[in-house]
């Protein structure tokens, strides 16, 4: 059985639901997509370890290097592009996907950052529905040979 870890990155701070709405649709439906496939997939949510609105944490510091750990350990990142133009969080944590070669899907229409949809990503999409059949014919069924 293949494995594949999955960080979903993406603006939190400031939103209502701190991101957190998003991320349930998306495992959720990467979940039904894996159990057609011979695939085990971990999705990593941080929103289930740290949020701004229920503080758990005692320094940023914490929350970052945990961050940064999962998404050292993460075959692919998928990032929520709406609002990247106001998320240094966003930002720090793609950049350090593409320090270390972890390839970046992203999907969103609405105040993207262009770095991030532009220059970091590999392919980008206007739907989460997109990216999860994009993972599911490239990454659970395709051939990464390519990568």
């Amino acid at each position: 059985m293949e494995e594949l870890s999955i960080y979903l990155s993406g603006k939190c701070k400031d939103l209502p639901d701190d991101g957190k709405n998003w991320r349930d649709e998306i495992t959720r439906k990467i979940d039904v997509v894996a159990g057609c496939t011979n695939t085990r997939v971990t999705v990593v949510d941080p929103v289930k370890y740290f949020t701004y609105s229920e503080k758990k944490y005692k320094t940023q510091k914490q929350v970052k290097d945990y961050f940064i750990y999962r998404i050292r350990k993460s075959d692919l990142v998928v990032v929520n592009l709406n609002d990247s133009d106001s998320s240094i969080g966003t930002a720090q944590e793609i950049q350090f996907a593409v320090d270390h070669n972890i390839p970046i899907i992203g999907f969103g229409t609405r105040n993207i950052y262009p770095w991030i949809a532009e220059v970091d990503c590999q392919v980008v999409f206007d739907t989460m529905n997109e990216v999860v059949c994009y993972i599911a014919d490239y990454y659970m069924n395709g051939d990464k040979s390519d990568e």
